[in-house]
């Protein structure tokens, strides 16, 4: 797993688990109207990372889940809901 993450990448994360928290999985289209085109591709490279898991629909993909390093080191940042 690559530790060494974006700001956009961090707070693409950190909606996403909004999102899983909710009980949403979010679709790639429902990310890139949120946060712009650019979701698409940081999406990917975050999987690439091993940040999140994502599964393939008709010619899309969805997030399933945050990996369990990713979910571990999101919960030890100590600023995580001061805003």
């Amino acid at each position: 797993m690559d530790f060494d993450i974006t700001t956009e990448e961090e707070t693409l994360l950190l909606r996403i688990r909004e999102h899983l928290s909710a009980g949403n999985m979010p679709q790639e289209r429902e990310i890139a109207a949120e946060l712009g085109e650019d979701a698409s591709s940081i999406l990917r490279r975050l999987e690439s990372k091993g940040w999140v898991v994502l599964r393939p629909t008709l010619g899309s993909f969805y997030v399933e889940a945050l990996t369990p390093w990713a979910e571990l080191a999101l919960s030890s940042r100590r600023d995580v809901g001061d805003e």
